[in-house]
């Protein structure tokens, strides 16, 4: 009986013919040279999911068996530039005759890689063999909509192992994601390592406890140290898998806010207040000043992970910067008046501009959240709108690239539903409709301007892989889809129709999924610290 095909993301044009390829009767892969670590990888994933191990080869002809029948891996064409959309373009073929992945930039190559490991059953993509390599008779062209399209993964509220992190590019990658971004600096841990700041590590990557239940709702404290960091080659390693799977990391160091764990460990950046990483959630006064010295040490960390990763991005954060404490601060007032600010709120932008100059000399690309918009954002910054989705529109007339990423629609730290056993969530109601029914280009904007977009996982209340899990699957599957597929391609076709056969991928990967009907009883919320808890938050609007 022929297999239904069932995609996610849905390929921008699918063609499928009755009959299914044997992998196993393939004699090889062969990739062109460019492509050899890619062909590796895939040999390496096929013989784990399914006991078949194809060797990889130079060319289709006379390596690759007595009937030259192989799995072909080729660039052709002329090499679009990197990070658009041409470039993540691919033609995939299956026939009785073989496998012919084409496209004209590598990235391409490892979308369509993924697109073929969605194509094997399900249980192919165990970590050990389960499954026969049976692919369908198929024919793909494909293109994404979107050039970023991404998932931000918070590791400084709870701090993730890296092997957690290396798993979650893995799941990008097979989504056909080609962003993930790393949190990795907040008032509750500072989360990698900075030669030049060893305190960094020593003292603010860790917190004494945390607290327990929801921060509007605490039920005390619960008495037991929290951290972790990321070494430098630890930070290289997770580069090197992304690069390979041609994901690419952008890391966030969030600056000049969401101090508390700088300034734990260097008190003399701020006003001298001299708190703790901070153990409970929210937002706090606690910011840098504008100091030299407060500007040195954020120049180095940037430079610090800008060595790192070779993406074209680094995100400085930028978001909910009280200004509370700049309003009292003599250097503030003397910055000001030197200047020329009219307000606190230029503080910001002082700030903004000198992270901008820095990493433009190193090569880089700055984008920060919406905030960086209220006193004025260099115009070369790209936006990360959070907030309405009028800010979209704001940050385009000042100028900008705009990362649509509204809490209302792509936050999945809020709740799945409205039921009584959902796990504790910091507020909010996106269940997978919402998801599947979200447009990333709101109306009267010219799409060519957007970025791309991309989904949050806040971990103020998923304290361990498991629950990022549960709240990022299967939304995550579903953004994918919003992102990656043009419109009239997913009204013909609904993802949530597709959902519950890519819920069998989920479990084969051993992914702690939400089902759709509900939650299983040990993904619950109970009655304890991780029962729900409710309340209002007023989205902003743009002014």
């Amino acid at each position: 009986m022929q297999r239904r095909i069932s995609l996610i993301p849905q390929p921008q044009q699918l063609t499928a013919a009755d009959g299914e390829l044997d992998l196993s009767t393939l004699g090889a892969i062969a990739a062109d040279p460019e492509l050899r670590s890619l062909a590796w990888l895939l040999s390496d994933l096929l013989a784990r999911g399914t006991g078949l191990r194809l060797t990889v080869t130079g060319s289709a002809a006379g390596d690759a068996g007595a009937d030259n029948r192989v799995l072909r891996l080729a660039l052709e064409g002329e090499r679009p530039e990197d990070f658009t959309t041409a470039a993540e373009a691919y033609r995939l073929d299956v026939t009785h005759e073989g496998v012919d992945l084409v496209a004209a930039h590598p990235a391409g190559i490892a979308r369509g890689i993924a697109t073929l490991r969605q194509l094997l059953p399900a249980d192919a993509l165990r970590e050990a063999p389960a499954a026969a390599p049976l692919v369908p008779l198929v024919s793909v062209a494909d293109e994404p909509r979107l050039r970023w399209r991404g998932v931000m993964l918070d590791v400084a509220r709870h701090f993730q192992p890296k092997d957690f992190v290396l798993k979650m590019i893995d799941r990008a990658w097979l989504h056909r994601l080609n962003v993930v971004q790393l949190h990795l600096t907040d008032d509750q841990g500072w989360r990698f390592e900075v030669p030049t700041r060893p305190k960094l590590t020593e003292i603010g990557s860790w917190r004494a406890e945390t607290v327990v239940g929801h921060a509007r709702d605490a039920q005390g404290y619960d008495g037991t140290p929290h951290g972790g960091h990321y070494s430098v080659s630890d930070l290289r390693e997770i580069a090197s898998y992304a690069r390979e799977r041609h994901i690419m990391i952008v890391p966030e160091v969030n600056l000049p806010g969401h101090a508390r764990a700088v300034l734990a460990a260097y008190p003399e950046l701020g006003a001298g207040q001299n708190e703790p990483v901070c153990p409970t959630f929210g937002v706090f006064e606690e910011v840098l000043e504008p100091t030299q010295a407060a500007l040195d040490f954020a120049l180095e960390a940037y430079t610090a992970i800008g060595e790192v990763f070779d993406g074209p991005f680094v995100h400085i954060g930028g978001d909910e910067v009280p200004m509370t404490q700049w309003e009292s601060s003599p250097v503030a007032k003397a910055l000001m008046e030197q200047e020329g600010l009219e307000d606190v709120h230029g503080v910001q932008a002082w700030f903004t501009r000198a992270f901008c100059d820095h990493l433009t000399k190193m090569g880089k690309r700055v984008i920060g959240w919406d905030e960086i918009l209220d006193g004025g954002a260099p115009p070369e910054a790209a936006v990360a709108v959070w907030r309405a989705e009028a800010y979209v529109k704001k940050a385009l007339a000042a100028g900008h690239e705009v990362l649509v990423s509204p809490q209302t629609h792509v936050y999945f730290d809020y709740y799945e539903s409205d039921g009584e056993d959902e796990p504790l969530r910091i507020h909010g109601h996106t269940p997978v409709e919402k998801v599947a029914a979200w447009d990333p280009a709101p109306p009267g904007v010219d799409e060519s301007r957007i970025l791309g977009a991309q989904c949050q996982l806040w971990s103020e209340y998923l304290p361990t892989p498991r629950d990022v899990e549960y709240a990022a699957f299967p939304r995550m599957a579903v953004f994918a889809e919003v992102a990656w597929t043009n419109p009239e391609v997913r009204q013909a076709d609904s993802v949530l129709d597709r959902l519950e056969a890519h819920l069998d991928r989920l479990h084969a990967m051993g992914i702690g999924y939400r089902p759709l009907e509900g939650p299983r009883p040990w993904q619950r919320g109970g009655t304890g610290r991780r029962r729900r808890f409710d309340w209002e938050s007023q989205a902003p609007v743009a002014e």
